[in-house]
């Protein structure tokens, strides 16, 4: 039977991101979401704690990435503000990308520096979601077609986290006539290339401090060199399958922060002499959000376990899309009853409930 309980070494990893989420992150959301981006300074804060550089000491970082580890700190993340949580873990994808599917010469390229002293301004985009579809494998419509030393790239890519600016920009697409998880790739797009239409996505209901980005690529040729192993390889795979437990953590956090908020209004929320906690109805309210989440939870360290022993790429992709399509569907249900406790409050900027449901509402 799995033991899920953290390591010593894992709880003070995730101590630290806490203190982070609550000190850091939850204080400067509003700011963050006026920006449209992370603070440059709380950006260097975070690069100095090792977090955001889980990439080999050869390279400068903090140690190579463990799933279960990461899906601790991106819960605490995105306890913290989930806005700036997918900030974070979008750009982070990049060089991670590089690292579990790439060579060693393009390893060096990607992701040295963001591991450099200034490597806090470094931003990373993995393109995963399509106009058509979800963040799932099997929704991975865009086509790569071999064209003698490189690939046509053709297809769309939505929400692209840093999907202007970012250096490397990886785009996850499907070889030519094949299916499944045996054609699936990663290629490097460099930002100016012929046939690829970047649209800055404005006026976005939320996630505004995780500056996001539209693909339509129309038979870019990318050099094969730009090709991140071999189509359907497991680094492909694995690179995949850890952006969806990774955005699982992050609504397992929205989803717990939505929950602790609602407990603590509801508490002191006087209603007919007594706190509105005592009527059942909101109470059942707050009891089923904290049942579904430890479900939630539980689905998402299966799926991290599963991502540090290597499983099959079927096991470990079906167990990642469960965690994640539970962890998100949740993070919108619970940020949604947490502003119905809060009533008209719950609409007020006063509080941070509706920019929490707004963003639950933007993982889709």
């Amino acid at each position: 039977m799995l033991n899920f309980a953290p390591t010593e070494e894992q709880e003070e990893v995730r101590r630290l991101a806490r203190s982070l989420a609550l000190d850091e992150l939850r204080p400067r959301a509003r700011e963050a979401e006026k920006r449209g981006d992370i603070p440059p300074e709380l950006a260097r804060t975070l690069a100095q704690t090792g977090l955001t550089t889980p990439f080999p000491e050869a390279f400068g970082g903090s140690g190579p990435i463990e799933a279960m580890t990461f899906a601790l700190v991106a819960e605490e993340l995105g306890f913290g503000d989930s806005g700036l949580a997918t900030n974070i873990i979008g750009s982070m994808m990049g060089p991670l990308a590089a690292l579990l599917a790439g060579d060693e010469g393009q390893q060096e390229r990607y992701i040295a520096p963001f591991c450099a002293d200034d490597g806090f301004n470094e931003r990373g985009s993995f393109a995963f979601a399509e106009r058509s579809g979800g963040y799932t494998l099997d929704e991975v419509r865009a086509t790569a077609r071999a064209t003698g030393d490189g690939y046509a790239l053709n297809g769309t890519k939505r929400d692209v986290i840093h999907g202007s600016r970012s250096t490397p920009r990886v785009v996850l697409a499907r070889l030519e006539g094949t299916g499944g998880s045996e054609g699936l790739c990663a290629l490097i797009v460099p930002a100016i290339f012929e046939g690829l239409h970047i649209s800055d996505d404005a006026q976005k209901l939320g996630l505004i401090a995780a500056p996001s980005a539209s693909y339509r690529l129309e038979h870019v040729i990318v050099p094969g060199e730009e090709m991140l192993g071999q189509p359907g390889s497991s680094g492909v795979i694995r690179a995949a399958t850890l952006y969806q437990i990774l955005r699982a953590g992050v609504a397992c956090g929205a989803a717990r922060a939505a929950l602790e908020y609602a407990m603590a209004y509801a508490k002191e929320r006087i209603a007919f002499g007594r706190p509105i906690v005592s009527y059942q109805g909101i109470a059942f309210m707050i009891s089923e959000m904290a049942m579904k989440l430890d479900a939630a939870r539980l689905l998402l360290w299966r799926a991290a376990a599963s991502w540090d022993r290597q499983a099959e790429p079927e096991t470990l992709a079906l167990e990642a899309e469960a965690a994640q399509r539970q962890a998100v569907k949740l993070a919108k249900s619970a940020t949604i009853d947490t502003v119905q406790i809060m009533g008209g409050a719950g609409f007020m900027q006063d509080h941070p409930a509706e920019m929490w449901m707004r963003n639950a509402a933007a993982m889709d």
